[in-house]
């Protein structure tokens, strides 16, 4: 045996020039310090294709799937066509339900419908003559309660005609005679005014006449006069207030000193009228012959009358609109029934008319009482019914469940067929996988009841929402996962509905690139990593060295 002086030198049957150690890595290890041979497995290191793959497991199961159902409840199965991994064709029959309760159901419903037709055409009959006399009587003026009410209108309306002549005559009269008065007060009124006005001019002239001596003495009298007033409201006040408290001291008091005060007012006024009156009766303040006096109570009667011209005037305007009144009053009487009785004709007609919709309503009752569709629709869902005994595939597959048998009755989900030429795997991809796998990315499909067989396929859809899958023995929130598809591709493989498959998502691929497997990888004395390979030495033996390059053992 030959060694070499930097390296580790064991000698190897091969048959391969350049080889790379696929096994007994541990014997040639031993054999370091050895100088037996030691036999090891070679593979010739060849171009070849490096996949990343995500893998992820989960159910063969069909691209479509068709559920059969029946809308037939209470028959039971009397013919059972197909059994499970029969193929059926669309409209092919699957098996047949007893129709025989339904069939007698629908004749019955049939004879039902004969005599439910034929009493509702008479009582139709009789209810469309009854409307329609109705009818022609108001048409014709012959209901009596319409013209007695609308008797009573006319008649009222006739009053309310009167009534409004009336008013308009007397409106007319007082025009011509009691607005005369009404012309005659106001003259009076206006004559007075005048009388008033020229008493007046010779009343001022005199006091113009006479100086300030006499306006002192008016103006004196007439501010006593409102003392006197004040004194005597005083009074009055605590006299009121004393005979709801008689025993009040302080209210005696007041009203004691009230009164002096009011008694001594009584007299300054008394004395300033006294003065008042003397001047204006002495000579030497006379005005074009007559005394102050006189003229002042000339003035003063001249007022008066004026005042009893404006009271008569007022008298003759309110006898004038008291008549008038009465004329409207009247008036409004009579509008006033006219309305009522034209409200109870409206109502009499409306009552009438609300008797001719009963009677309508009554007769599209008795119509839609009459109305046979809803039997109609009956009949047609029992013979519908009896079609649907017959129950067909509605799709062509194959069959793949069946949940009914002879004799029995029919609930949920009858048959289920699938394609089995379009299959597809339902996996779950884990959260820390999601980020690097996406829909169109190629998949290899393995089955473990198929062994090495690996078919190819695509990641056809990822769901947008995780659900969590609780994790063995923990109390915690488990593992986040995705579910995800992968369609198979070929429509002939020996992968069945319900195999428990692996998914192998190919996420990255290199072609045509030298790779060694990871048994022919080790560690060298030194520590450094080494790939292991053996040179044909030309005498049935190899040279085993280490990359990257040979090591001299000896």
């Amino acid at each position: 045996m030959k060694k070499k002086k930097k390296g580790t030198v064991a000698v190897i049957s091969c048959v391969l020039v350049l080889a790379i150690c696929l096994a007994g890595l541990q014997a040639i290890s031993a054999a370091r310090k050895s100088t037996v041979p030691v036999s090891a497995s070679c593979l010739t290191l060849e171009p070849t294709t490096l996949q990343s793959t995500v893998t992820a497991s989960g159910t063969v199961k069909s691209a479509s799937t068709t559920n059969v159902y029946t809308n037939v409840n209470g028959c039971v199965v009397k013919d059972l066509h197909v059994e499970v991994g029969d193929y059926v064709e669309a409209g092919a029959i699957l098996c047949q339900l007893d129709s025989e309760t339904l069939e007698e159901s629908l004749e019955k419903q049939k004879v039902s419908l004969s005599v439910s037709q034929n009493s509702s055409a008479q009582s139709i009959s009789a209810s469309e003559k009854q409307y329609q006399d109705a009818v022609n009587n108001l048409d014709n003026g012959l209901n009596s309660t319409v013209n007695t009410a609308r008797s009573a209108t006319e008649s009222a309306l006739r009053a309310l005609e009167k009534a409004k002549s009336d008013y308009d005559s007397a409106r007319a009269d007082i025009d011509d005679g009691m607005n005369s008065q009404l012309v005659q007060a106001e003259e009076a009124l206006e004559q007075a005014n005048l009388r008033v006005q020229r008493a007046q001019e010779t009343y001022d002239k005199a006091k113009q006449e006479v100086g300030d001596t006499y306006r002192e003495l008016r103006l004196s009298a007439s501010n006593l006069k409102k003392e006197r007033d004040a004194a005597q409201n005083t009074v009055n006040s605590l006299t009121d207030q004393l005979a709801k408290d008689p025993q009040n001291q302080e209210l005696k008091t007041k009203l004691e000193l009230a009164k002096i005060e009011l008694q001594g007012i009584q007299q300054s006024y008394d004395f300033a009228l006294s003065d008042l009156q003397s001047y204006e009766t002495d000579s030497s303040t006379a005005y074009g012959g007559q005394s102050l006096l006189s003229i002042r109570e000339a003035y003063e009667d001249a007022c008066t009358s004026r005042d009893s011209a404006q009271k008569s005037l007022e008298l003759a305007q309110a006898a004038v609109d008291d008549q008038l009144a009465q004329y409207s009053t009247a008036l409004e009487e009579a509008q006033i029934a006219y309305d009522n009785a034209l409200v109870s004709q409206q109502a009499a007609e409306t009552s009438v008319r609300q008797g001719l919709e009963d009677q309508r309503a009554a007769l599209n009752a008795n119509r839609a009482s009459s109305d046979t569709r809803v039997q109609e629709l009956e009949i047609q869902s029992l013979e519908d019914q009896i079609l649907d005994c017959t129950v067909t595939a509605p799709v062509s597959g194959t069959v793949t469940a069946v949940n009914v048998s002879e004799g029995g009755t029919p609930a949920g989900v009858l048959f289920v067929i699938e394609d089995t030429s379009r299959l597809e795997v339902d996996i779950s991809i884990k959260e820390y996988d999601v980020g690097i796998v996406g829909e169109g990315m190629k998949a290899g499909v393995r089955a473990d009841a198929l062994e090495d067989q690996s078919f190819s396929g695509e990641l056809t859809s990822i769901a947008p929402a995780a659900t969590t899958v609780a994790s063995s023995g923990s109390t915690g929130s488990g593992n986040v996962e995705y579910a995800a598809t992968v369609s198979v591709d070929g429509t002939d493989t020996p992968l069945r509905i319900g195999m428990s498959a692996k998914a192998d998502i190919v996420v990255e691929e290199r072609k045509d690139v030298l790779a060694v497997p990871y048994e022919a990888l080790g560690v060298s004395v030194s520590g450094e990593d080494v790939v292991y390979a053996a040179v044909d030495q030309g005498d049935g033996t190899c040279l085993l060295y280490t990359s990257p390059s040979p090591r001299d053992c000896s």
